[in-house]
């Protein structure tokens, strides 16, 4: 990265680091550009050199958020099914473990009381779609599989907000242990009939 490229990052890292802080406080509809512009120390034409507004800034942060969580675990679908039944840890726990830690506060700011609720539902759509051919491979009945996804994901997600909101210090083992124990209930048949 030359000179020029480093100070447009450095640039368009500062503009985001202030868009959090506001945005931690305030509803995203009470941030004006002119009060962004003004707490970054820049004027209106360079925050508009990189951003169409506030929104665009929200979604690229959400979204390299969201693409780094899927980076972490892809390869889902490889799961071995029975080293969880066993009770030993999902590998990517700990990995998710140490990017909620590293990035705690945008956490927190993203899905706090200002947040918007599309964050939660991209993802946990994200997790849905990573696991439902796993799940499928597993009860052979798309509805069961689909039924399947919906309880982990929405289970996975209210587990990440006790672990951001209220209780960032469980251990990696244990977390991965609780991931773990998630899959293998959500593997469980919940449809009548099933059983």
């Amino acid at each position: 990265m030359n000179r020029k490229e480093f100070n447009r990052q450095e640039t368009k890292n500062h503009i985001r680091k202030v868009f959090l802080r506001m945005y931690a406080d305030s509803d995203i509809h009470d941030i004006t550009i002119q009060d962004l512009c003004r707490e970054a120390g820049i004027v209106k034409s360079t925050f508009y050199s990189y951003y169409d507004d506030k929104y665009s800034v929200l979604d690229e942060i959400e979204t390299e958020m969201l693409q780094r969580l899927a980076e972490i675990n892809a390869r889902l679908e490889d799961v071995d099914v029975e080293q969880v039944l066993r009770g030993n840890p999902l590998d990517q726990a700990s990995r998710t473990v140490d990017y909620l830690l590293k990035h705690l506060e945008e956490f927190r700011i993203v899905m706090g009381s200002h947040g918007d609720p599309r964050f939660e539902n991209k993802w946990r759509r994200d997790i849905a779609d990573s696991f439902a051919d796993r799940f499928l491979k597993e009860k052979r009945d798309p509805q069961s599989a689909g039924l399947a996804c919906a309880i982990f994901s929405s289970t996975l997600i209210g587990i990440y907000r006790y672990f951001i909101f209220r209780n960032p210090t469980i251990s990696k083992e244990d977390f991965a242990l609780i991931l773990g124990n998630t899959f293998k209930y959500a593997l469980q048949d919940f449809l009548p009939g099933k059983r």
